[in-house]
């Protein structure tokens, strides 16, 4: 990439790090969910290109994309090969006109050959301490100026997508603690065979078990009956206790909480 010259990491680049490997969601693979994000992105800013992925200290992992041909297939890309790398520098947008002329950009490989991009725009994924886990962008072939609506519906989506993420990461910290804490709590009781950890859990799941390990059938955890194995009322206490009941797996709350901004999006893409 001759003449162009690389980012340097944030200041805060230790810990932007660590808050990207605790989203769960670099080479992860069931992330279709992310398309909406980008959809919007490209109907706001009339583009034909969008994408969003998350960058570590190697790469920028794309969580959805659609580059029209371009770099088609690609999952990730080397960082110091990105767009994005400079945007981790600060929490608002980059919002550039016409990469061509501009001193940071002019000489990307981006912009200098195929696939000869013209306009960028980036909005930084944000965690509520600040640090930038990488972005979701909107690209043209053709120089492109947005105006303040736009602005402000594309800072909305970027961050009700930072929200989506922050969610999940909250959902998988949560559940690792509690199952953590079962754990402990097996433990405790007199369990230490992963075979009989595995069939506790099923039970929470209400999976069937049919031929329990032998070292759980002697806590006291659980039962057999005409229906067959199923947790005693110890078990189903450790379980509800540990916040593994029912209720942990429904999420009802949207990330998009403004009515107002989602409203403006589909009305949008309606239109």
């Amino acid at each position: 990439m001759t003449g162009f010259i690389p980012a340097l990491p944030p200041a805060n680049e230790a810990a932007r790090l660590a808050a990207v490997r605790r989203s769960g969601l670099m080479d992860s693979e069931n992330i279709s969910r992310f398309d909406i994000y980008t959809r919007l992105f490209r109907e706001i800013a009339r583009t034909p290109i969008a994408y969003t992925g998350l960058i570590d200290e190697a790469r920028q992992y794309f969580l959805s994309e659609n580059f029209t041909g371009c770099m088609t297939g690609r999952r990730e890309v080397a960082r110091e090969d990105t767009i994005c790398q400079y945007a981790l520098r600060d929490t608002r947008p980059i919002i550039i006109d016409d990469l061509r002329v501009n001193p940071i950009y002019h000489r990307h490989a981006l912009v200098t050959g195929d696939p000869w991009w013209v306009f960028w725009a980036g909005f930084p994924l944000v965690t509520p301490d600040g640090l930038v886990l990488g972005t979701l962008c909107a690209v043209d072939f053709e120089p492109r100026k947005l105006d303040e609506a736009q602005v402000d519906l594309m800072r909305g989506v970027a961050e009700a997508m930072a929200i989506s993420i922050r969610l999940q990461t909250d959902q998988q910290d949560a559940l690792a603690d509690r199952t953590k804490a079962v754990l402990e709590d097996l433990k405790a009781s007199g369990v230490t065979s992963v075979d009989a950890a595995r069939d506790f859990l099923d039970l929470c799941l209400e999976h069937p078990v049919t031929r329990p390990d032998p070292q759980l059938m002697g806590t006291g955890l659980i039962q057999t009956g005409p229906e067959g194995v199923s947790l005693s009322s110890s078990g189903r206490s450790l379980k509800t206790g540990r916040g593994l009941g029912p209720s942990s797996f429904r999420v009802r709350t949207s990330p998009l909480r403004d009515k107002a901004v989602l409203d403006q999006m589909f009305e949008m893409l309606e239109g």
